[in-house]
């Protein structure tokens, strides 16, 4: 008799502490204007960001941490957490997939995060020393901001349907045909979109992923890592990476750079060197309608 009560009460238990954990109270982020609005709420990031750091930033909140953006959709579809933080184009490319969702459009140092054109802008990172930051720092000048606007946008639309041919040219592309110079090999997530993501057909300018059977990288990093390798006179090799994994990619020759949507922090820049900024955005907040 003793142990079908211990079972009972130990059924009992587990159930509660189910309950419990799916009766999370959510917090109405529906009016937020600025981040102190955010105050008492579940906010995440991912981990290794600086989109974490800056969740520090907002005072009285839950911060959470996940290793990747699929984790912090379904974490915010779950219920799990009340928002998110990520860049504007990222927020974009979100909420036109799912109209349950919507962003808090924040302007970083103003509304939103304090923060440096380095910590929200995005950057090519080489070994320490490298000669190629000068290259291709060089080669980013020649890349007007209109253009980058413009490949930004064109790449937010082309994610909502990757593999589908829009049949329209890339806003940034290269008349060097020439690839006599070798190979660049560079790494990314692809799994970032629309900074970089995985499909599985060539559409729209997609790279075969190095390694990886009928699948291709496509998005605004892998459109900017083939400008650069045509400008150089190289041959574009493109290769896929856990975030963690990115530094330690390119500081053990694996691969030649990282193209990936990192953006160039203090921390960042005493394990690799990165050129200038090739895209700079502001910081919001992804949630829940």
């Amino acid at each position: 008799m003793r142990r079908i009560v211990s079972i009972i009460l130990a059924a009992a238990l587990f159930c509660l502490t189910l309950t419990a954990c799916g009766s999370r109270q959510k917090t109405d982020l529906s009016g937020a204007k600025t981040i102190a609005d955010l105050k008492g709420a579940t906010i995440a990031a991912q981990a290794g960001t600086f989109h974490l750091d800056a969740v520090d930033q907002i005072e009285g909140v839950d911060k959470k941490s996940y290793p990747d953006f699929t984790d912090l959709l379904n974490a915010l579809k779950s219920g799990a957490i009340d928002g998110y933080v990520a860049e504007e184009p990222t927020a974009l490319e979100v909420c036109g997939k799912d109209d349950t969702l919507t962003y808090l459009p924040f302007v970083n140092n103003d509304t939103g995060f304090t923060a440096t054109d380095a910590e929200t802008g995005i950057a090519v990172a080489f070994q320490t020393g490298s000669s190629m930051v000068a290259t291709v720092n060089d080669i980013l000048a020649t890349i007007p901001t209109e253009t980058r606007q413009a490949l930004m946008a064109q790449m937010v639309s082309l994610s909502a349907n990757p593999d589908t041919d829009a049949g329209e040219a890339i806003a940034l592309q290269s008349s060097n045909t020439d690839t006599s110079n070798g190979t660049l090999r560079i790494a990314m997530e692809c799994a970032y979109a629309p900074f970089n993501w995985t499909q599985t057909t060539d559409a729209n300018g997609a790279v075969p992923i190095s390694g990886k059977d009928n699948l291709y990288a496509s998005g605004y990093d892998v459109q900017v890592a083939k400008y650069i390798a045509a400008e150089l006179g190289m041959a574009l090799e493109v290769y896929s990476y856990e975030w963690d994994s990115l530094i330690a990619a390119v500081q053990s020759g694996a691969v030649d750079a990282i193209i990936a949507g990192m953006s160039p922090t203090a921390e960042r820049e005493e394990q690799v060197d990165f050129t200038d900024c090739y895209y700079n955005s502001n910081l919001v907040v992804i949630i829940k309608k």
